[in-house]
């Protein structure tokens, strides 16, 4: 067992994939900037910080907030995959500390989070605010680990991409790959999980 589990958001806990990339095709029509629609699943799993100058976008902030408000048209796209919302009260009825690190700024996590009634689930949150570098560098991990006064060798992060995993790898936790939302079923990862439920068959098997 793992007495700490941290998650991820997008592609972990949320399906937010046709969202963010919806919004993102308006975006760059907008702008009248070329692209392939297949081109466009690198950004999911990092910061838009990131992901906006690989399209030639200068004016960072503001195309952020646009995106931003261009998502909310399809925020009826957004869900909680299935099976998360009864792993996590599991996991809570096993005593274990809990966090999110997300590539989510503030602002995003709690639009898109919020009205989910998920958060009470969660110890700490560390968004793309609370850190100076991102996925996959392992500083968003280890700050969460500080907040919780947790160990590395004790944790275990779960997410979708291979930004995921390698922030893992980095911080020195074990990384739990979420297949029910990552495009490369073949990233390297401690645990293949295939299903939220199968988060609790690690978990438990420790139980005497």
């Amino acid at each position: 067992m793992y007495p700490c589990l941290l998650f991820d958001v997008d592609g972990t806990l949320l399906d937010t994939e046709q969202a963010i990339l919806s919004s993102l095709s308006d975006l760059l029509r907008e702008r009248n900037i070329p692209y392939e629609p297949e081109d466009l699943a690198f950004v999911l799993g990092i910061p838009s910080v990131r992901s906006l100058p690989r399209f030639g976008i200068q004016d960072i902030e503001e195309a952020a907030k646009r995106w931003n408000r261009l998502m909310e048209r399809f925020d009826y796209q957004i869900r909680v995959f299935e099976g998360i919302e009864p792993m996590l009260r599991r996991v809570k009825e096993l005593g274990l500390k809990t966090g999110i690190v997300t590539s989510k700024t503030r602002t995003e996590y709690i639009k898109d989070f919020a009205r989910f009634d998920l958060h009470p689930y969660f110890d700490v949150v560390v968004c793309a605010d609370d850190t100076s570098r991102h996925k996959p560098h392992p500083e968003p991990i280890l700050t969460a680990l500080k907040r919780l006064e947790a160990e590395p060798q004790d944790t275990m992060y779960i997410g979708d991409s291979i930004y995921d995993m390698q922030c893992a790898a980095g911080a020195g936790v074990a990384s739990g790959l979420a297949l029910w939302g990552a495009h490369d079923a073949g990233i390297a990862a401690n645990y293949r999980l295939r299903h939220p439920k199968d988060i609790l068959t690690i978990m438990e098997a420790a139980l005497p």
